[in-house]
């Protein structure tokens, strides 16, 4: 743990915290480095719940609404008026194109005792003609008086303390059996580079705690039921394409397609797994580059 002096208390210090005791340091970010594992891509201070009905978190129900809330924490002494924005997006591992759906300001006390400020319930309804069956919900903080570092503007849910992420995924939609998912590769940076997009089963760990969320049992999918691959490669999928990871150059703001394949999962009534993509910097002098991630939940059962 980075010593105090990495938080500039003289001004406000922002953080939509991942885990308890989240301040936003060097060492709590990319969320790819913190021990033990976070889920990247479910942040726990964006609650979602359904206004007339109840789902299991992660999913949602098109065409009702939904009520949103968000923690934000100022970790700075002065108190500051906080602007808190949520988007919604296409399902990414970079994000390049985002929609802004809500927002609210509320003042949130400096180094509280309390915790985290929970900003009051904003409703949204994803409409099905518009919205996909799989989106990712972001949330970013800034405030009056400003920080001296703001945070980038660009959407950083993975190594900026300023963005979070939530994934949501219709619950109308079944995903047992074999599953195809278009998602997005982004550039979220003011550069271009060499990005790689990896997929993966999730950690055991992060599916017993995964479990504990949505009430269900867990299941290990295998790297071999997995396959990733670019979209405008029309001969992929009847290759049976077996990769695990592409390589993209993009330059900044560009995005592209990629789909996911889960092959032979065999998940009964109540059970689950979930994958997990991870993007990140290509080259040894970027380190732990990790710029952004994405979660796929994949229940063996649709509850109605």
């Amino acid at each position: 743990m980075d010593q105090d002096d990495d938080i500039d208390t003289a001004h406000p210090w922002l953080v939509i915290p991942y885990f308890k005791g989240d301040e936003g340091r060097t060492a709590q970010r990319p969320l790819t480095k913190v021990t033990p594992p976070v889920i990247s891509w479910l942040c726990p201070a964006i609650q979602v719940q359904g206004v007339n009905y109840s789902a299991t978190p992660g999913t949602y129900l098109p065409d009702q609404p939904l009520q949103i809330t968000v923690d934000v924490d100022n970790r700075g002494v002065p108190n500051a008026l906080v602007k808190l924005q949520v988007y919604w997006s296409d399902p990414a591992t970079g994000f390049a194109s985002q929609q802004l759906i809500l927002s609210a300001t509320q003042p949130v006390a400096g180094r509280s005792v309390a915790g985290p400020t929970r900003f009051p319930p904003m409703v949204w309804t994803p409409q099905q003609a518009s919205i996909p069956p799989h989106f990712c919900l972001l949330a970013r903080a800034s405030c009056t008086p400003p920080e001296p570092d703001p945070g980038p503007a660009a959407p950083s849910p993975v190594d900026n303390r300023h963005w979070a992420q939530y994934n949501l995924q219709s619950a109308l939609v079944s995903a047992a059996g074999d599953k195809s998912l278009v998602f997005w590769a982004g550039n979220p940076l003011p550069a271009a580079g060499a990005f790689l997009v990896t997929v993966r089963p999730m950690a055991e760990d992060g599916l017993r705690r995964l479990a504990r969320l949505i009430r269900a049992e867990p299941v290990m999918a295998r790297p071999h039921q997995l396959a990733l691959y670019r979209a405008a490669d029309a001969d992929a999928a009847r290759r049976r394409q077996t990769e695990t990871s592409v390589v993209l150059e993009l330059q900044p703001g560009e995005r592209q397609a990629l789909v996911l394949t889960a092959q032979q999962l065999q998940l009964a009534p109540q059970q689950f797994t979930a994958v997990e993509m991870v993007q990140t910097r290509v080259g040894r002098e970027h380190g732990d580059g990790a710029t952004g991630s994405l979660g796929v939940v994949l229940f063996g059962h649709v509850a109605r």
